[in-house]
């Protein structure tokens, strides 16, 4: 008979146990709902780009070659191909001078379209540009070409190469730009004494390093 009350003892605790395992929960579940809280921790809010962050890296720049192709009209004008001007301009057939630097292919496609539709009627514009690249030769650890990006450097471009070889001579490297109508000899010592007199290298030029 004991035993049997011990039991019933033991069954009415494990109750009273789980009723207020039940109430601590929904008065944990409550108090998180009016706090704002998760019960299951912060969740991960969505990353916001700065706009700066969020600008195109695919425009075009002066050097940059354009193919501008006019098609689906009759007898269609040959392919017009020009390297973008310092000043931002090219010079297209009917429509004259056009500021394509700072501009997205696409941009271009849709802004000639426009100024084509003068002339031409269901006509197709299509706009394209030589891969952007610069080139390191000479006593550098990794010769060749680049994948150009923007805000490009002198120096930044010395170290996508993998930096100087042992034999480089530094005082007498060589830029050359892509038409080899501008070439200048850098002082390559001075820039890493003096961070201010590094320049911006343009998509095509060539730094040449030669050996001591």
């Amino acid at each position: 008979m004991a035993e049997s009350e011990n039991q019933d003892g033991r069954m009415n605790s494990l109750k009273l146990i789980k009723k207020g395992l039940v109430f601590l929960t929904l008065l944990v579940a409550a108090v998180s709902l009016l706090s704002g809280c998760d019960l299951f921790g912060p969740k991960n809010e969505p990353t916001v780009l700065p706009p700066s962050a969020l600008q195109a890296t695919d425009t075009l720049q002066a050097n940059d070659v354009v193919t501008v192709i006019i098609s689906n009209i009759p007898k269609p004008p040959d392919p017009h191909q020009e390297r973008i001007r310092e000043d931002g301009t090219i010079t297209l057939p009917l429509v004259g001078q056009y500021e394509a630097q700072g501009k997205t292919q696409s941009q271009v496609q849709k802004e000639l379209t426009e100024l084509y539709g003068k002339y031409y009627r269901g006509h197709v514009v299509t706009v394209s540009s030589e891969a952007r690249y610069f080139y390191v030769t000479g006593e550098v650890k990794m010769p060749g070409k680049s994948a150009y990006i923007p805000s490009m450097t002198f120096s930044r471009a010395i170290a996508v190469a993998g930096g100087y070889s042992t034999f480089a001579s530094k005082t007498r490297v060589r830029v050359t730009s892509a038409d080899g109508k501008y070439s200048r000899r850098v002082n390559a010592r001075d820039i890493e004494r003096d961070s201010s007199k590094d320049f911006p290298i343009m998509p095509g030029d060539i730094i040449d390093v030669p050996k001591r």
